[in-house]
């Protein structure tokens, strides 16, 4: 009985910081899958840590400990969070872009852990496969308890698991620090878990939990902050603060470059399609950028410069990559119309410079050179 005022107000202190994010996800602009995914497990979590407090209030008999309370507590607390595990699994798919997750029956079949989970537990009552109330009116773990705790665990592992997977990839240097985010997610839930199954009546999940949600949270809000809304690529306030940090730095064997990139005749694109189709063909210019900037050595920085202008910092060790990638740039844009079927062509101008750390400039000098280089490559074409 001592430690249930402890423990719900634990969950109730939680339950409070959740609900200020819940609140903020509804009340912003950001209504993307991710943040709808994100405003899910958020209340999800909330439902949990209100079934937690019910479940103190049975097992400390301050709401009288009858059987099928007993039942009734654990089925709510053990369906939950296996629920919530299920949705962060969803959620890492859709910012991993997973294509795993991009169809409902795909999700479907990623759900059944959740459902036979669910089944076991609601069916315990009568079977005890996974727990029962003994004599004594305690609850026992049955023979496939740990099926319950296989369940959220394979969850939050296997999405840790592919996450670490992915920054690892060479290929995927662009994308790293969301992998880390990722793979980070499960690591307070998982050992703060391990904990409360060693001590169950100290709520230590509840900690655990908040702190991963509001890292996640506190990690999209950065990310908004830093991306350009309609690309989702790096804005130019971040592109300004990461080229002023390189300048400053130079990578002994490397040279630090800037290449300037302007969609060709763009503004036929809005006038005749409309602004609509504009903004799409922005986002799969900044989609073909990035695909670009993909590979084993990559060193790249993608950013939306304004309109329809973008720049790439690129730390290579000679001009001719920078001219490499300036080609396979506009190789990409122009397979846009072949793999949308857009109506119309897409092609692009690139300007190149490179930065001397023997004579330094200052970081609008060294974006004018490649203005500069950008506006010859336009007369050329």
């Amino acid at each position: 009985m001592g430690y249930v005022f402890y423990y719900v107000e634990a969950h109730l202190a939680c339950l409070f910081l959740l609900s200020i994010i819940l609140y903020k996800i509804a009340k912003g602009v950001n209504k993307d899958l991710s943040t709808v995914y994100l405003g899910d497990i958020v209340f999800v979590t909330m439902l949990y840590f209100l079934a937690e407090i019910f479940w103190a209030l049975v097992d400390g008999n301050v709401i009288n400990s009858t059987k099928p309370l007993l039942y009734l507590s654990n089925i709510f607390t053990y369906l939950l969070v296996s629920l919530d595990a299920y949705l962060w699994f969803i959620l890492s798919e859709t910012l991993q872009k997973g294509k795993i997750v991009e169809k409902d029956i795909a999700k479907l079949l990623i759900s059944i852990p959740v459902w036979i989970s669910g089944i076991l537990c609601i069916s315990a009552y009568r079977t005890g496969l996974v727990f029962y109330v003994d004599e004594n009116n305690v609850l026992v773990g049955g023979k496939l308890y740990v099926i319950l705790i296989i369940v959220p665990f394979g969850y939050l592992i296997a999405s840790s698991v592919k996450a670490f997977y992915r920054a690892l990839d060479k290929d995927r240097y662009a994308d790293r620090g969301m992998y880390f985010m990722i793979g980070v997610f499960p690591a307070m839930p998982i050992i703060l878990g391990i904990m409360q199954a060693l001590y169950w009546r100290v709520p230590f999940v509840c900690y655990g939990m908040v702190a991963a949600v509001f890292y996640v949270y506190v990690t999209q809000m950065e990310g908004l902050i830093s991306l350009d809304p309609l690309t989702q690529i790096n804005n130019k306030n971040q592109m300004y603060r990461y080229l002023a940090k390189k300048m400053r730095e130079e990578d002994p064997g490397m040279s630090l470059f800037i290449l300037l990139i302007d969609i060709d005749h763009f503004r036929t694109v809005n006038e005749t399609y409309g602004h609509l189709e504009g903004d799409n063909a922005l986002v799969r210019v900044a989609d073909a950028i990035k695909d670009a900037c993909q590979g084993p050595r990559s060193r790249f920085f993608v950013s939306r410069y304004g309109g329809d202008e973008f720049i790439v910092v690129a730390e290579m060790s000679y001009r001719a990559e920078a001219t490499w990638l300036a080609d396979q740039i506009k190789n990409n844009i122009k397979r846009i119309t072949q793999n949308y079927g857009t109506n119309y062509d897409l092609s692009v101008s690139v300007g190149i410079a490179q930065y001397d750390y023997n004579s330094p400039i200052s970081l609008q000098a060294f974006i004018a050179r490649a203005d500069s280089d950008l506006y010859k490559q336009k007369k050329i074409n």
